[in-house]
């Protein structure tokens, strides 16, 4: 079972300093300070192809050691990135970010398709809540999440987003 979560926050940013703070993890794990703590995850620009490990708590409790980040895509041109993450109990994490223009700045879209098997509710829920924390930190403006559960067939060799979507 997997749960599919989308997450849209306006910003009065022009899109390219948007998406230069949105690939960058000092920027996340600044956003996030306050629920999650990245230990070992350099606070440096994301690199297209490469894969970083951290070891994550959230709520200072919760704990997954060796939590992996890889990202697949990265392009500064159309504003795109797109990472595949697993750790202990997250068996996918499929996270496509993308920042558009808008008439008064740009608009920040999460797109997260989630597996964590039978734990997978519970984790999808935290994820609504930390993306939605996170817009908030960055000083977003309606800030607007939709959680249902995903019926894609997902798996770590196969792209999850395509062109069409």
């Amino acid at each position: 079972m997997s749960a599919e979560l989308i997450v849209t926050a306006h910003y009065n940013h022009c899109p390219d300093a948007l998406f230069q703070r949105a690939s960058n993890f000092g920027d996340m794990i600044e956003a996030t300070r306050k629920i999650s703590t990245y230990s070992g995850l350099p606070p440096v620009q994301m690199e297209e192809g490469k894969t970083y490990t951290t070891d994550v708590k959230v709520f200072g409790l919760l704990k997954s050691d060796g939590y992996r980040i890889m990202v697949n895509r990265l392009c500064p041109h159309i504003k795109l990135m797109e990472s595949y993450e697993y750790g202990d109990s997250i068996d996918l994490w499929w996270h496509r970010l993308q920042i558009k223009p808008t008439e008064t700045g740009s608009i920040w879209i999460d797109h997260v398709v989630i597996d964590a098997g039978f734990k997978t509710p519970f984790i999808s829920r935290y994820a609504k809540y930390m993306y939605q924390h996170r817009h908030k930190s960055r000083r977003g403006m309606d800030i607007a999440a939709v959680l249902r559960r995903s019926y894609r067939h997902v798996e770590a060799t196969r792209p999850n987003f395509y062109p069409a979507e």
